[in-house]
Order: structure tokens, then sequence, then C-alpha cells
């Protein structure tokens, strides 16, 4: 259910803090960093987080990039450093 939440919180404005989303994204394990870097570029005003999170988190999963049995969790740690943005 949080995890939810976490996603949902992207798809509405927040004040953005991109240093502290940095920091935060500095400490994430590898995949999730991953996900990280594909989708803070693609969050802009009015741009809905979740689609693009789990969008980036397939791609990077079907190239090999993220491995399929990491990705929902790397994608929840993604999320909650790209809510800071």
């Amino acid at each position: 259910m949080a995890s939810l939440a976490v996603l949902a919180a992207l798809a509405t404005p927040a004040l953005a803090d991109a240093a502290a989303a940095n920091r935060c994204a500095a400490k994430l394990p590898e995949d999730a960093r991953a996900i990280y870097n594909a989708s803070a570029p693609l969050l802009v005003k009015g741009a809905d987080g979740r689609t693009i999170v789990t969008e980036q988190t397939r791609k990077l999963v079907l190239s090999g990039k993220v491995s399929h049995l990491s990705a929902n969790t790397a994608a929840m740690a993604a999320a909650d450093c790209l809510v800071l943005r």
C-alpha cells in the first residue's frame, strides 16, 4: 500500500529539490540508480510519474540493464528519491 502512495506522489506537483533527490539517488543500489537516472529527466511538470517510472523500468529490464528479479523493489527505491524532485 505504501508503494502505491510513493508512485502516486510522483504524479502530483511537489516542491522541487533536485539536490536532495540527487543525494538520495547517490545512495541507491545500482538497479534503482539506473531507474532514477532514466526517469529523472522525463519528470517535468504535468508528467505522470508512475507511468514514467514504469516505462523506464520496463525498458531497462528488457535491455538487460536491470534484473527482472529486483525491478519492482528498485523502482520503488528510485521513486522514493524521485518524489523529492
